[in-house]
């Protein structure tokens, strides 16, 4: 007796709207993924914040070592000046490691003067920087005549925005500071509150910014994230990210 032949197995033809679906199934998940590895990335990024509460008196020399590593980043001088003109005292900054920089005005005369920037400034690429030292205060007797000035002159909570290497690469930072000129006294004093940068190489940070903003964490309402979750739910799923499509 003949056994019977082997059935012949055909191949199953999807349906087109099937196969379309499968497709449109797949071309998100990609893209999901990618949206989820870029976040991850983002991720990564942190701004690290040191509070402080320093005073800056005449005569003093501030080391800032913005990254905790040991090595000064900038010094912030508060100048004595004992001639006969002017005879006071100044306030100013400058980079402690070559190719530190400071975001600073135009210069005026003779001076360069630090930016005294206010609160949600972005410190980044594209940001107006100089190697030089730069002026923030003074206050002095000049001929006969008491003068006072510069853009951190009476500044209260005013931040630096600040451009310095970690191991060869650029980062950035910011330094909060109040700042008060009297000058009857020829004398500014300065207290540095507190201090942050972002840990990673050529990435923006905000004056006044503490934490990684949510810009830069995963966010989970995102559309990548929401249509990954309509697709995994199954068919209808498929059918309500074809909608959302349309």
């Amino acid at each position: 007796m003949k056994s019977a032949p082997p059935a012949v197995r055909t191949a199953s033809q999807f349906s087109s709207t099937l196969h379309k679906n499968l497709n449109d199934y797949a071309l998100c998940v990609a893209a999901a993924g990618v949206a989820v590895l870029a976040a991850h990335a983002q991720a990564a990024a942190e701004v690290v914040y040191t509070p402080a509460d320093i005073g800056i008196v005449n005569g003093a020399r501030l080391e800032l070592d913005l990254n905790h590593d040991g090595v000064a980043d900038f010094k912030l001088i508060n100048d004595l000046h004992l001639s006969t003109t002017p005879f006071g005292d100044d306030l100013s900054i400058k980079g402690a490691v070559k190719g530190n920089e400071i975001s600073e005005s135009n210069p005026k005369r003779f001076y360069y003067f630090a930016n005294a920037l206010a609160s949600g400034v972005q410190v980044g690429p594209g940001a107006s920087f100089r190697p030089h030292p730069a002026n923030m205060a003074y206050a002095s007797l000049t001929a006969f005549t008491y003068v006072s000035g510069g853009p951190w002159k009476n500044a209260t909570n005013r931040f630096l925005g600040l451009k310095f290497l970690i191991n060869g690469e650029v980062h950035y930072g910011w330094a909060r500071l109040t700042v008060s000129a009297r000058k009857h006294k020829e004398e500014v004093h300065a207290v540095l509150t507190g201090y942050a940068y972002e840990t990673v190489t050529n990435t923006p940070i905000m004056t006044g910014q503490t934490t990684e903003t949510s810009a830069n964490a995963p966010r989970t309402n995102s559309p990548a994230f929401f249509q990954l979750g309509l697709l995994a739910s199954g068919a209808n799923g498929i059918a309500l990210w074809r909608r959302d499509q349309d």
